[in-house]
C-alpha cells in the first residue's frame, strides 16, 4: 500500500506540474491537456488500487451488497458521472426505479461520490449531500437545475451503456446479518 500511496503522490504532483504549466503557457493547450487527461486516468486506477487494498485491509460491516459491489469495481470517470445524475435524478423524483434499484444505486453512489467523475464536480457531491438531508422548495429547484444540466452533459449511449451494466451486475437486494 506504501508503494502506491507514494506513486499517488508522484503522479499528483506531475498533474499539478503539468496544470502549472498549462495556466503559465509554457505548455501547449492541445499536448499539456492530452498530457493531463492521460495523467487524471492513472490517478483514477491508482486511487482505485489503493481503495481497494485498502478495504481488504479495513473490511466494513456487510451493509448492501450493491455497496460491497461498487468496492470491487472500478468505475472509469464518466460512468462516475452517470452514477451522480441518477442520484440526482432521484432526488429530483423524475426516476423510474423500483424501490430496490434507488436503494442499490444509492449504496453504489455512497461508495464512490469521492471519486473524480468526468464533468461533474464537488459542487454537484455538495448539492446531493444537503438534498438527502432534506429539502425546500429553492433546494429543489436547484437541484432540477443540475439533473437536467448532468444529462446534458452526459451522451445518451454513455448512460445507455451504463445503465446495461449496471442492469447486469449491479445486485440490488439488502443482505441480512
Amino acid at each position: 500500500m506504501q508503494q502506491i500511496k507514494h506513486r499517488i503522490a508522484e503522479v499528483y504532483a506531475r498533474r499539478e506540474r503539468l496544470k502549472q504549466a498549462l495556466a503559465a503557457g509554457e505548455l501547449a493547450a492541445r499536448a499539456g491537456f492530452a498530457q493531463l487527461e492521460t495523467t487524471d486516468r492513472e490517478l483514477s486506477e491508482l486511487d482505485s488500487r489503493y481503495k481497494t487494498l485498502w478495504d481488504a485491509a479495513n473490511p466494513r460491516r456487510a451493509g448492501h451488497p450493491a455497496a460491497a459491489w461498487a468496492r470491487r469495481t472500478v468505475f472509469a470517470p464518466a460512468q462516475l458521472d452517470c452514477v451522480a445524475a441518477i442520484m440526482l435524478k432521484v432526488l429530483d423524483g423524475k426516476c423510474k426505479m423500483g424501490p430496490a434499484d434507488k436503494a442499490a444505486i444509492t449504496a453504489v453512489y455512497d461508495v464512490v461520490k469521492g471519486q473524480a467523475g468526468e464533468s461533474l464536480a464537488d459542487e454537484v457531491h455538495d448539492l446531493i449531500a444537503a438534498a438527502r438531508q432534506g429539502m425546500d422548495a429553492d433546494l429543489a429547484a436547484t437541484v432540477h437545475g443540475w439533473r437536467t444540466r448532468a444529462e446534458a452533459l452526459i451522451a445518451k449511449p454513455v448512460m445507455k451503456d451504463f445503465k446495461a451494466f449496471i442492469g447486469a451486475a449491479m445486485p440490488r437486494t439488502e443482505e441480512t446479518t
